[in-house]
């Protein structure tokens, strides 16, 4: 490795480009390397982590190119050409010295395939996507109480129909598992399994016939179920075993700690990491802890940690809420610097999906990788917890990050993933301005917000909350000013369906003829715009088994919108009364929901212009 790296600044980095005239494409690369010069002779002092796994130092000169670096860090540079090749569209390759190296060891993303079975096509697709951007590791969440659904030929009663509670029957093969351990080995991801244990067994219970895991039966069984899966890798090729030992509140999931020392101990002579759920169960020796709810480091201890907490559960997320996530939700804020392992995306979709290919859908998974790509590779110099559900006002010395940050991922969408298959549901915001105003009392409570969806409060951060409260009236409104007449679609929310227990705690489907249940309206020039026709209005029952339709503004048709030539006003009305998000979304857009685009040449105010 070259021993001369210099740390720079991203601000000075930044400035570096522009002023020394880069080719754009240098500064489109998502995540932004540490440091890049325009002169390919270019000598960078050391940093301690360019010494590292990971880390790289590329060279281009007269179109030739040297890659310096580990095995991992020669991989992250071809990864880092590949995204400029694609960048630059046929052009040249700039002369230029690029050095870089990750922050955090573990980058990556979890899919639950234990509530919801997802294609073995399916999961393949996404571990590709997590390489093209430097993510390193796949969690596996294989076990739940809907299903075990990794097959055992120890106790094949697992997979038996009157185990299952969602998708009957469907569960991944021994050499399924093998299948996407060797794709993802092959691509620099760690695949991480999960068999969420002692919560979370309804399914092994049901299929055993052991209603109390208290007992001695449970716990051998379960110990012999960690040794079957150990058996499928080596532990080079699957290093880590997570056990989860989180919300094991079912009486028959209450076991002594006797069973989770065995667990544990079962997972160490594998010679295996043993990693799980902070807050959770004690589980002895274990080596990794990942944090996953609360505003407030609950390890108790200094063990290495994994960061998983607040938004980076984009199940709760919408996908134009991922911007103030990936700008200003600092990855493992607690802790020394030996602590700090990383961060890996939650995909959790609790409810019940009618395809296998709706969690990908109603979740923003192919954005959130290229976003959060940036602060799991590089940190961020400060965490924000007031920022991490609203951009800060544009005349703000914070508010550049994000609008980098967008213009970056619009360029990834645009150039490198534009033959993506896959829904890529996000378009530009940060050109957005909205006033908000408090309905009863006419005080401006903001202006100049530059976002898309809004949170007057927002149900996990009250700190990024713009009303003190939880109830009331507030009304947002922009003026939008065109060159023509249009006729478009639009990104219309009131609501904010999350993907897991949204609609048990505030959010059933709207009655048909209303935005929400709270009475919300949009209007347009004076016209009120009428709400979709719902496909489940007035939703009953048990939500969770009912599965989403076309709740959420981004994997439903796009609202038909006209907008005339001159100056358009934009006014929501937003009622609430206590419960789950205070939200309101709007923004034009062209193309279907899936492939969205932004309609470049309308111009925002939060005020009517003269």
């Amino acid at each position: 490795m070259n021993k001369n790296f210099l740390k720079i600044s991203a601000a000075f980095l930044v400035g570096f480009i522009c002023a020394s005239g880069f080719a754009d494409a240098l500064d489109e690369l998502m995540p932004r390397p540490r440091a890049i010069a325009r002169d390919a002779d270019t000598k960078f002092k050391l940093h301690k982590k360019a010494t590292e796994p990971g880390a790289y130092f590329i060279r281009i000169k007269n179109g030739k190119v040297m890659i310096r670096g580990d095995e991992e860090g020669k991989r992250y540079a071809r990864v880092t050409l590949g995204q400029l090749k694609k960048l630059l569209q046929g052009a040249p390759l700039p002369d230029c010295a690029i050095a870089d190296w990750p922050e955090f060891k573990y980058r990556g993303l979890l899919l639950d395939c234990g509530r919801n079975y997802q294609s073995v096509e399916s999961i393949l697709d996404i571990i590709d996507h997590l390489a093209k951007y430097k993510m390193n590791v796949f969690h596996w969440h294989i076990t739940d109480n809907y299903g075990w659904r990794l097959e055992s030929k120890k106790y094949p009663q697992l997979q038996k129909r009157e185990a299952f509670t969602r998708q009957v029957g469907k569960y991944y093969t021994q050499e399924e598992f093998k299948r996407v351990l060797a794709h993802a080995k092959k691509r620099g991801v760690t695949v991480i399994p999960e068999l969420d244990m002692p919560g979370h067994t309804l399914a092994f219970r049901k299929a055993t016939g052991i209603s109390d895991l208290a007992v001695e039966e449970a716990k051998v069984m379960l110990g012999e179920l960690i040794d079957e899966l150990c058996s499928l890798a080596s532990k080079e090729d699957m290093p880590i075993i997570h056990l989860g030992t989180d919300e094991a509140r079912e009486r028959g999931e209450r076991v002594p700690q006797s069973h989770l020392d065995y667990w544990a101990k079962k997972v160490q002579d594998n010679g295996r990491i043993l990693m799980g759920w902070s807050p959770g169960l004690r589980l002895p020796g274990q080596g990794i802890k990942q944090l996953w709810m609360g505003a407030r480091d609950p390890r108790g201890d200094k063990c290495p940690y994994i960061d998983s907490q607040n938004s980076f559960y984009i199940n709760h997320v919408d996908p134009e809420e991922l911007l103030s996530v990936a700008a200003y939700q600092q990855p493992c804020r607690w802790g020394s610097e030996e602590e700090h392992l990383g961060a890996i995306i939650g995909v959790w979709h609790d409810d019940c999906i009618a395809d296998t290919e709706d969690v990908v859908r109603m979740n923003a998974v192919y954005p959130a990788v290229v976003l959060l790509s940036d602060s799991f590779w590089r940190g961020r110099k400060e965490d924000e917890p007031k920022l991490y559900a609203r951009l800060p006002s544009p005349d703000d010395y914070r508010f550049a990050l994000a609008a980098d940050l967008e213009r970056r991922l619009l360029a990834q969408r645009d150039k490198v993933l534009n033959n993506l298959k896959h829904p890529f549901p996000y378009v530009a915001q940060t050109q957005m301005r909205w006033k908000m105003t408090d309905a009863e009392t006419g005080k401006i409570i903001a202006k100049d917000i530059p976002q898309a969806t809004i949170y007057p409060r927002h149900f996990w951060f009250p700190a990024s909350a713009y009303h003190p409260n939880n109830n009331g009236v507030v009304v947002l409104e922009t003026w939008i000013r065109s060159n023509r007449d249009i006729e478009c679609g639009a990104w219309i929310d009131m609501t904010g369906f999350s993907r897991s227990d949204g609609r048990s705690r505030d959010a059933p489907t709207p009655a048909l003829g209303a935005w929400n249940k709270h009475g919300a309206t949009i209007e347009i020039n004076g016209e009120k715009i009428a709400p979709p026709k719902w496909n489940r209005p007035s939703t009953r029952g048990n939500p969770k088994e009912i599965p989403l339709s076309d709740e959420g503004y981004w994997y439903r048709e796009p609202t038909k919108i006209k907008l005339k030539k001159g100056v358009n006003h934009v006014k929501m009305t937003l009622p609430k009364k206590g419960g789950w998000k205070w939200i309101g979304s709007f923004v034009p857009i062209e193309g279907s929901s899936d492939h969205p685009r932004e309609i470049a040449d309308l111009e925002y105010f939060s005020e009517k212009p003269e």
